[in-house]
């Protein structure tokens, strides 16, 4: 902005016969997605992003000791201009195992997750208010295992929730106290649903109260979220849009369900062929059989199951058999091995991949952006790899 027209607005408004002008620091570099407007998706959008963990208690469901289920949840959204530079937010895998098993890793090597999220920022209030999306955690994750997805989603004008699925987290796992799937099926959704309602009721006061716009609804989730994401959309009709990654089969994300489910909303996919825990063959291909238009699959053609977490950078692997986890009596190299390796993409080409066609998706869907559509082809895909990724659209 030059100084005459500052000046000028300066001048209206002393005079009364203008409105205030947006502070510098709400001013964006670049257009959110809108009708007219379509940033690119693969990298971080217009807002800084700020993080707060909420500790959100469901007095309504209790568990045997008579306490309320537990749902801690970190809410990434957009902030204002002046968030960016400050230090971001950083996650320490290490303060999820007891102290003990800390004991263990004295000398390993753990990274610490580093991102852009500055704890408290203030919210961008004047650019709201903004689409919802829920992200579900798989099985034995922690609320935090996307951050290249969340924190970015955040940047492109989202407000961003991902509660931790109590008794399905690696906290959990770490105390021995990891619920069955089945468990899970029926209570995950309800987490889903619980925390929509919760932060549709914020308290007077709270930043985020008049910014959280719960018409445009999305939900996406990894692994077992994904089956969390198929079965919200089959019973909360506030849900607009999903992307469930490396999914299980819908018939087991929707059991028990009035059959036939029809969705009747966009579905985009995301799946790989080389994931050994949910293998394509049995869960991803009928999953998309099973959609209805519109819908669309982006197929990581050599993608494993934690190619869509930030997961592969910790080791999970050795640092479970350091600290002799048992996860479920699985071979933990195996399966926590799983995408992490060299004939898997490595996450600086599937990251960015992923986060364009699903921040994309999300930009359409949820922002109107229809101009994005037209990010979202195979050649696209292409620009990140030749081979790396197939995308089918069915609209």
């Amino acid at each position: 902005m030059t100084r005459a027209p500052a000046l000028s607005c300066l001048m209206l408004i002393a005079c009364g016969t203008g409105t205030p002008a947006k502070p510098p620091e709400d001013v964006l570099p670049f257009a959110a997605a809108s009708k007219d407007d379509a940033p690119d998706p693969a990298v971080m959008g217009p807002f800084p992003v700020g993080v707060r963990t909420l500790e959100i208690l469901d007095t309504g469901r209790r568990k045997p000791d008579g306490s309320p289920r537990k749902l801690v949840t970190e809410i990434w959204y957009p902030a204002t201009q002046d968030t960016k530079g400050k230090p971001g937010t950083t996650y320490d895998i290490r303060e999820v195992f007891t102290p003990e098993q800390k004991t263990m890793l004295t000398g390993v090597d753990v990274p610490i997750l580093k991102t852009p999220a500055v704890r408290d920022a203030p919210p961008a209030a004047t650019h709201g208010p903004f689409p919802l999306i829920i992200f579900s955690h798989g099985q034995a994750a922690v609320r935090w295992q996307s951050t290249y997805l969340t924190v970015f989603l955040a940047s492109h004008g989202f407000i961003v929730a991902a509660p931790d699925h109590e008794g399905g987290t690696l906290y959990d796992v770490v105390r021995g106290q990891l619920a069955a799937v089945t468990e899970g099926v029926e209570k995950r959704p309800q987490d889903v649903s619980y925390v929509v309602n919760r932060l549709s009721r914020l308290p007077d006061g709270d930043p985020l109260k008049t910014l959280i716009d719960i018409d445009h609804l999305g939900v996406i989730g990894h692994s077992f979220g994904a089956l969390t994401a198929l079965r919200v959309a089959a019973t909360d009709k506030r849900v607009k849009a999903i992307v469930p990654q490396a999914p299980t089969t819908t018939d087991y994300a929707w059991i028990g369900l009035p059959q036939p489910v029809v969705l009747g909303i966009p579905v985009q996919i995301q799946g790989a062929h080389k994931d050994r825990t949910l293998p394509w063959d049995e869960n991803v291909a009928p999953a998309w059989v099973a959609q209805q238009k519109p819908c669309e699959l982006l197929d990581l053609v050599a993608g494993g199951h934690f190619t869509f977490s930030d997961l592969c950078q910790f080791d999970l692997a050795t640092l479970a058999t350091q600290v002799k986890l048992d996860i479920m009596g699985t071979d933990i190299k195996t399966v926590l091995g799983d995408g992490c390796g060299t004939a898997n993409p490595p996450a600086s080409v599937a990251q960015p991949l992923m986060r364009h066609f699903a921040i994309g998706f999300f930009n359409a869907e949820l922002r109107g952006s229809t101009k994005t559509r037209d990010l979202l082809t195979q050649g696209k895909a292409e620009s990140f790899g030749a081979g790396v990724a197939v995308f089918t659209s069915d609209r």
